[in-house]
């Protein structure tokens, strides 16, 4: 898996090699220069109840037994991202770490892991009618545009894995036990999933999490107040770059990026696939590209560096998160 990964990283590497020479490094360089350290550190900021709305979802996606906190699952959701993002060639290392952030043993781990999946399919469910309202807003904006067919096609797709793991779920138990058992066999660092299975049965935790409607439901809201949140932060970084757009344009913009970056999950941390994603999208509103580019830019460097100082927080204060040990005890 490791040369896929590599060579996924290598092709986005090229992609946007291409991309900054399209829209011109010095000028790139020059539009983020305005946003300045203080920028960065306003975006940065505008993220953080973003990730904790994430977080709530998590826990609301545990089901009955309260396992830990909401204040720790906010705290393992920036683990959970900070590694997907700061560890590109590590496909799973954020969800192991975002598991392991939130120091759980035995049962309580199980759940952990089981909830942090189905976490996982309702923010891609969540995705869809934010994808929806990207399509209105397009039609409403620039109607005929190039990007309704990469819009319905992710949404297309979107949809249809959704739709998959729903009508599945009565067999997810079996599919994550198979997964256990290949997962533990080629990272032998994570033997100790063997033990979770054995403290506790899969499909009986599973059923109770997905027979809590009204908790799963919440979950999906925050997920889609999210996304539409992010629409929001991507409205605020153009402002802060001095290229203003408007609200329609940044839902439109964002919600294309995100599909696209759904459609790239090959390419570890969407690496050039996001940058061509920002100069196609904003290219229909007539947004200079180096602008675009920018804009990307300030996204990653907004996720560096919660990345770096959230892993250094971790590991600060639990070296066993990064280290690889498996915790003993429940957090609450």
């Amino acid at each position: 898996m490791k040369w896929r990964a590599a060579l996924g990283l290598a092709l986005g590497a090229a992609v946007l090699a291409a991309t900054l020479i399209y829209a011109g490094v010095g000028v790139v360089l020059h539009t983020l220069e305005r946003l300045r350290l203080t920028g960065l550190l306003i975006i940065v900021l505008a993220h953080l109840p973003i990730v904790a709305l994430m977080g709530i979802a998590w826990y609301l996606a545990t089901g009955t037994v309260r396992i830990a906190s909401p204040a720790r699952f906010i705290w393992a959701r920036l683990v959970r991202d900070a590694a997907a993002e700061t560890l590109p060639f590590s496909q799973i290392g954020g969800f192991v770490l975002g598991v392991r952030a939130l120091r759980l043993g035995g049962p309580a781990a199980l759940r952990g892991i089981l909830s942090m999946t189905v976490d996982l399919v309702i923010e891609l469910g969540a995705k869809l009618p934010y994808v929806v309202a990207g399509v209105l807003a397009l039609l409403a904006t620039a109607p005929g545009s190039a990007l309704m067919r990469p819009l319905e096609l992710g949404l297309a797709v979107s949809a249809a894995a959704v739709s998959v793991t729903v009508l599945m779920r009565r067999r997810l138990g079996t599919l994550f036990q198979r997964a256990v058992r290949n997962v533990s066999q080629r990272w032998p660092v994570l033997a100790s999933l063997h033990r979770m299975h054995a403290e506790g049965d899969i499909n009986t935790v599973l059923d109770d999490i997905l027979s809590r409607r009204p908790r799963l439901a919440w979950a999906f809201a925050l997920h889609v107040l999210c996304w539409f949140l992010g629409a929001a932060e991507l409205w605020l970084i153009f402002a802060l770059l001095g290229e203003p757009v408007s609200v329609p344009r940044a839902l439109v913009i964002d919600s294309v990026v995100a599909i696209l970056r759904t459609l790239a999950f090959m390419v570890p941390a969407a690496a050039g696939v996001q940058e061509a994603s920002y100069v196609l999208a904003c290219a229909v509103f007539g947004i200079p590209a180096a602008a675009a580019v920018a804009a990307s830019l300030a996204r990653r460097a907004r996720d560096l560096t919660m990345g770096v100082a959230t892993l250094g927080g971790a590991l600060g204060t639990d070296p066993a998160i990064v280290r690889g040990r498996s915790g003993t005890s429940c957090g609450s």
